[in-house]
């Protein structure tokens, strides 16, 4: 039997952090810090108006839980009218009976906390569940009361009105309760849209009625009843969030195909589809019974959903089995359409008349953005800020997606910086052309990347596949005749750092914690330099927010968490707070809090996932001993180590024939957060020393030697097979830890360069691209070992 995982530290109090005051997130829009602290005791006397009666009695029983833990003991919640109270709610509009949630919702609220009490004030309910939010957030115990609350004033509002997460059901089923949680941990991060992703190539996932057979053919009987959809939006609807479901048409359809062949652009017997993909079934849009169905499902649906928005995903749509097809080659002549993007044009106008007919907005991935489509519709963009630009400037409504991909291990200072509306440098394009070169970044599966640089005047600028010119950062000035060099950049990708090596036409980007190789080749004729153009006041008022995904190819609902969260609230802070809050090291500081403070109170089970799926590698025949050892090993490596970073684990799947429902996501590395504080804390470390902090060299030296000390029990990974690859991860480690030594030799002029030659590759070959784990503490102490080398040799 497997030994007690420590489930009870849910109930320890919560208790004030010295180095960060006001640890919230999202950051308020207006805070005034008083001086001294109100104290509750284990009775909380609380007044509550214009809640309707079901929010009112929702809404207490939450407090009164999250109260309980965070002192640690139950606290009692006494509703009062006529006396005074500890804490007041008053909402301006005043609910009568359980109002749903829509776009454009007001979710203001004022907060104030004195010697008389807690004051919340709201426009509406949702604004006063957010002060709430920022309550709990702000409550904190010591050793002699159970509750304290710094004296504060708060005026509070959302920057944008759409702040969301999709979560994809398909790809891996995930439970109601784990969705539940989900919603949970959203509304403690004044998230306002659960995007549910119901149907895919893999799976039609909700329950229909009208057509039995997408569940019973096409869902391995893993699908949501009618009445659990019913309770998620009302659990939902009671914590301020509304619910967008999303219906994939006319492409990524496998699903439909399999229940309903006759209505595919090829007619034939279809199977389910295991693998991770784009796939090719397609809906004739040339049948008419292809808009009866789609009809039909609508009606049902929208019985369902009361939200005014419905998407039709309409992504990745590969037109070839349509141009195939006569009666769809006939429709071409009829109407004059050209290619598959005409053909998909004429689908969704048909599709957008029949969703509005249900007092619907229709809703999809950048590929439906068309200028013959009303202006009614929101493009949500995965493609990037130049397409959502593009859609803003024609008139139409979007959200971003793009740089929100929480299923790819990605930085939390990366999301923090992918504003929706981000601020525009200014760029002079009359300056004189200096270098231009050309760049290709193979990758694991796909397409290679195609880049340009070109270098105006003292200006650098890079261009990846279609995208648009973007101005970047260089560690020196760039001439002619500059050999090697440094750029970096936030992309769809994630932040990359190119190593130029002109000398020998390569070099390297990192793309996240994934080192690429590239080559580069000259330029002949070189491409025009076009940049983003700034957006009009009235554009801006288009872009309506962003949405975090997290696509389930390689999460299941036993890890869900790990990958969502805490990350999920920095990126809800850039949804909600002020475009000038940057500082990403303050961000870091309060979300270790807000981490600590999800797990704790909120229940959300990142720690408590990675705590069981690291458990589960461990032999049941050790001791109690040998076990609890194993399992402090197995933590103290994942501090260290990191996930590949962008697509890069998708890949190497890919290529090991894994990539597919079927494939086990069980180990160590599908519960790797998904970075590391102290290889960040090392990175700062490394820049200091840098910087001229001389310092800083002998905490680096502490920090190798801790990371030494905590595993010198590397030997009880070597008896399981399913920890062979972290066995052999942590013996990299070490080796990593013996280079560095050598490194610090060098910064402190007791090794010449001539001594350690090799040290650059020695470090760089510890880690493979095909490798799923990342030893990421390598790149920051090559960084430190080639300025030691080059300060010697100068």
């Amino acid at each position: 039997m497997p030994f007690s995982i420590i489930l009870f530290s849910i109930l320890l109090p919560i208790f004030a952090l010295a180095a960060a005051p006001l640890p919230l997130m999202p950051m308020p829009k207006q805070i005034e810090m008083g001086t001294g602290t109100l104290t509750l005791n284990s009775e909380v006397k609380i007044a509550v108006h214009g809640f309707g009666s079901q929010r009112k009695a929702f809404q207490l029983a939450r407090v009164a839980k999250y109260f309980e833990r965070i002192a640690g003991k139950p606290i009692a919640l006494r509703v009062v009218e006529g006396e005074k109270a500890d804490l007041t709610i008053r909402v301006k509009q005043a609910e009568t009976q359980l109002n749903m949630p829509q776009l454009g919702m007001p979710e203001d609220y004022t907060l104030n906390i004195d010697k008389n009490g807690i004051t919340l004030l709201a426009t509406s309910v949702f604004g006063a569940q957010h002060g709430i939010s920022s309550i709990l957030q702000l409550a904190t115990v010591d050793p002699l009361n159970p509750l304290s609350f710094p004296y504060t004033s708060i005026t509070d509002a959302p920057r944008f009105t759409w702040r969301g997460l999709l979560i994809d059901s398909v790809r891996h089923f995930m439970p109601i309760a784990t969705i539940k949680r989900q919603l949970d941990g959203m509304a403690a991060a004044k998230l306002n849209v659960l995007h549910w992703h119901l149907t895919d190539d893999q799976g039609w996932r909700i329950e229909s009625k009208v057509f039995p057979k997408l569940t019973k053919m096409a869902s391995d009987g893993l699908y949501y009843r009618q009445s659990e959809v019913k309770e998620v939006i009302e659990y939902a609807s009671l914590l301020g969030i509304r619910v967008v479901p999303e219906f994939g048409m006319p492409g990524h359809a496998s699903a439909i195909a399999v229940a309903y062949p006759e209505l595919m652009a090829k007619v034939k017997s279809y199977k389910m589809e295991r693998h991770w993909g784009v796939f090719k079934p397609l809906l004739n849009i040339a049948n008419p019974e292809v808009y009866v169905f789609i009809d039909n499902i609508l009606a049902e649906m929208v019985s369902l959903f009361p939200d005014s928005y419905l998407h039709i995903g309409g992504d990745e749509v590969e037109p070839a089995h349509w141009l195939e097809n006569s009666e769809i080659q006939a429709m071409m002549l009829q109407h004059q359409l050209k290619n598959g993007h005409d053909l998909q044009n004429y689908f969704n106008i048909r599709v957008q008349k029949l969703i509005a007919k249900y007092q619907r907005t229709m809703m999809g991935w950048d590929e439906i953005f068309h200028p013959a489509l009303p202006k009614d519709i929101l493009v949500q963009s995965w493609r990037g800020h130049d397409s959502l630009n593009a859609v803003a400037k024609a008139g139409y409504a979007g959200i971003l997606s793009t740089g929100f991909y929480i299923d790819q291990p990605q930085y939390s200072s990366f999301h923090y910086r992918n504003d929706p509306l981000p601020e525009k440098p200014q760029i002079n394009l009359t300056q004189p052309r200096v270098m231009s070169l050309a760049f290709t970044v193979p990758r694991l599966k796909g397409s290679a990347i195609e880049g340009e640089l070109v270098v105006l005047g003292e200006q650098v600028l890079i261009k990846l596949n279609s995208n648009l010119h973007q101005l970047v950062k260089t560690d020196k000035p760039i001439t002619r005749e500059t050999q090697q060099f440094i750029a970096t950049m936030d992309s769809w990708m994630g932040p990359l750092q190119f190593e130029f090596n002109r000398t020998i036409n390569g070099g390297a980007v990192m793309i996240g914690n994934s080192r690429y190789p590239l080559t580069i080749t000259s330029i002949s004729n070189p491409a025009p330099v076009n940049v983003s153009a700034s957006l009009s006041r009235d554009n801006h008022a288009l872009i309506l927010g962003g949405e975090a995904t997290i696509w389930s190819e390689m999460v299941t609902e036993h890890n869900l968490d790990v990958r969502i969260w805490p990350r999920l609230f920095v990126i809800a802070e850039r949804l909600w707070s002020a475009q000038s809050l940057t500082d990403s090291d303050a961000m870091y500081l309060r979300l270790e809090h807000i981490s600590d403070f999800s797990h704790r109170v909120i229940g959300l089970k990142h720690k408590v996932q990675q705590r069981l799926g690291f458990n589960s590698l461990i032999s049941t025949t050790l001791g109690e001993s040998e076990r609890i050892k194993t399992l402090e090993l197995l933590t103290h490596i994942a501090q260290i180590v990191e996930p590949s970073h962008y697509y890069t684990r998708h890949h190497i799947k890919f290529l090991q024939d894994e990539y597919h429902q079927r494939a086990p996501l069980n180990r160590f590395v599908d519960y790797l957060g998904v970075e590391s504080r102290q290889v960040r804390e090392l990175d700062q470390l490394v820049e200091r020393f840098i910087a001229g902090d001389v310092a800083a060299l002998i905490q680096i030296e502490k920090q190798l030697q801790h990371w030494q000390m905590k595993l010198q029990d590397a030997s009880l990974l070597r008896h399981r097979p399913e920890l062979t690859e972290v066995h052999a991860t942590t013996l990299k480690v070490l080796q990593l830890i013996e280079l560095s030594q050598h490194v610090l030799e060098v910064c402190k002029g007791a090794l010449q360069p001539s001594q350690t030659s090799n040290l650059n590759q020695q470090l760089l070959a510890l880690q493979s691209l095909t490798d799923e784990i990342v030893i990421t503490g390598i790149y920051p102490m090559r960084t430190l070992y080639l300025h030691c080398q080059s300060v010697n040799k100068h």
